[in-house]
């Protein structure tokens, strides 16, 4: 990998943090606890249905936030970018496309 794709990744990171940030931020504020007292059953199951998916999403953000920062300490590493489980070089597309990529697409599936 070469110094100019080292800094766009870490600019992609980066700029990925942000919007991360910035979804765990908006799901925090519309998973906040049901107040059923006032709905009827329909908009109360209703609720419940959308603040379970949207909790899952939460997980999702913070898992992914999670690799992102782990990414961003990683990028200076020489040894980022290689696959963990062969060794071989991760396309700079897909780390791109998915920073904290770990593995190629091969060892990926």
């Amino acid at each position: 990998m070469t110094e100019t794709q080292r800094i766009a990744v870490k600019e992609k990171i980066l700029a990925e943090i942000a919007r991360v940030t910035k979804d765990i931020a908006g799901l925090e504020e519309i998973t906040k606890p049901i107040n059923a007292e006032d709905m009827d059953d329909i908009t109360r199951m209703d609720a419940i249905v959308t603040k379970s998916v949207n909790d899952a999403a939460l997980a999702a953000c913070r898992v992914r936030f999670a690799g992102l920062e782990y990414a961003l300490k990683r990028v200076a590493d020489p040894e980022f970018g290689f696959c963990i489980d062969c060794g071989e070089c991760i396309p700079v597309p897909r780390l791109l496309a998915m920073p904290e990529a770990s593995r190629c697409i091969d060892c990926a599936q």
